[in-house]
């Protein structure tokens, strides 16, 4: 059975933010989020929202090699969604895309009590993802 929290955090890399700055931006805010743990139960969902330019200056595999890495190295960080964006969300954006992630988060909570309190990957799911 589950103990910790559920919760949701939402980054936005900012626009000048290079593809050879990335890596270092997003271990920090990662560990940055990581941190905020409260207990070893805890269970954290990152969505970041960063600009096209970025992701395709490095290329599919290097950004989920990035990804996966962040992954291995916090343990309370089930999953990191990235939404490639073509210009910076607004303010209300950001707040549209924090009741999402809320949504989702609640959708998990029901499915994690649905199951007895077990987390499991769904089949054919990935920690990482990418939208677009």
């Amino acid at each position: 059975m589950i103990q910790g929290q559920f919760r949701s955090s939402i980054l936005q890399v900012p626009a000048d933010i290079t593809p050879l700055r990335f890596r270092g931006y997003l271990r920090q805010e990662i560990e940055a989020i990581q941190a905020t743990a409260q207990s070893e139960e805890d269970i954290i969902i990152v969505r970041v929202f960063v600009l096209e330019k970025v992701l395709f200056g490095l290329g599919a595999k290097k950004v989920d090699s990035i990804v996966q890495g962040m992954l291995s190295k916090c343990p309370n960080i089930q999953r990191i969604e990235l939404e490639a964006l073509l210009r910076p969300l607004t303010a209300e954006e950001m707040h549209e895309a924090a009741a999402d992630a809320q949504q989702t988060l609640q959708a998990l909570s029901a499915r994690v009590m649905a199951s007895g309190g077990k987390l499991g990957s769904e089949p054919g799911k990935n920690k990482a993802s990418t939208g677009g």
